[in-house]
């Protein structure tokens, strides 16, 4: 019998003391469980003999049964957490997952094929190393369908440059997190004013940054973050299926032409 149902069975028969200490126990499992019997004893402003009579009124066999239980109950009450956060991410991912499909559904993709049908080179641009994976993802889905793409690497001086090399009906890709990037910005509207043929892509987080306000074509992912990190790292994992979404779809728009 686990230390919560030994409780529900012999609550009836609890004094004060023992209900103050029943309390604390089952609300600090992992604390209780590491300390010694006088240690206990002092932290609940009781007395030993108090805590070790519980125990016995517990059916256990003593405070080091107990300690036992209270270790059970700790990995119990940690599991469950991990459990209820594994849920709702899977939760909110799905959702997510079902948000994309929606939205791609309600996209007019024709003028951005006919743009990518005349473009060629395809440059992409990423402000952040997860971006930088998805960047070299979509270079490969560019690959499978016949497309030049280069990346270029995450300095300003790349950008610059690009505005006065690339041909027209060039595009560039740029994918960001969150859209804001100040000194990329700066350098976007640079190249407009330079190289005025050359199309501007944005696949950003679901928010309307300057970024997406500059480009020819804006894309958005949504995000979620992971329950175990401590760092608040997020999955990307919308922007993988909006890319193949739009590539299988520019697939097919190619074979029918």
């Amino acid at each position: 019998m686990d230390l919560e149902t030994a409780v529900m069975k012999k609550k009836e028969s609890f004094n004060e003391t023992d209900k103050a200490i029943v309390s604390y126990l089952l609300k600090y499992p992992e604390v209780a469980s590491q300390l010694s019997l006088l240690e206990l004893a002092q932290k609940l402003y009781g007395s030993k003999s108090a805590i070790f009579r519980l125990s016995k009124k517990l059916g256990l066999s003593g405070f080091s049964e107990l300690k036992f239980e209270l270790s059970e109950l700790a990995t119990r009450k940690e599991q469950n957490v991990k459990n209820k956060q594994t849920l709702d991410f899977n939760t909110d991912l799905q959702k997510i997952i079902a948000e994309t499909f929606k939205y791609f559904k309600g996209l007019n993709l024709q003028p951005f094929f006919a743009d990518l049908d005349q473009a060629e080179t395809i440059y992409l641009y990423s402000t952040g190393w997860q971006q930088q994976i998805i960047a070299e993802y979509l270079a490969h889905n560019f690959f499978l369908i016949g497309k030049k793409a280069i990346i270029l690497p995450s300095a300003r001086d790349e950008v610059a440059l690009l505005g006065r090399s690339a041909r027209e009906n060039d595009m560039l890709f740029v994918i960001s997190f969150g859209g804001f990037n100040k000194t990329i910005i700066e350098e976007l509207k640079k190249i407009d004013v330079v190289n005025t043929e050359l199309k501007l892509v944005s696949l950003t987080s679901w928010q309307t940054g300057k970024l997406a306000s500059l480009s020819d074509y804006s894309f958005f992912f949504k995000t979620t973050p992971f329950q175990f990190s401590k760092q608040n790292a997020v999955t990307f994992s919308s922007a993988y299926v909006l890319i193949d979404l739009i590539m299988n779809s520019y697939g097919r728009h190619c074979d029918l032409r």
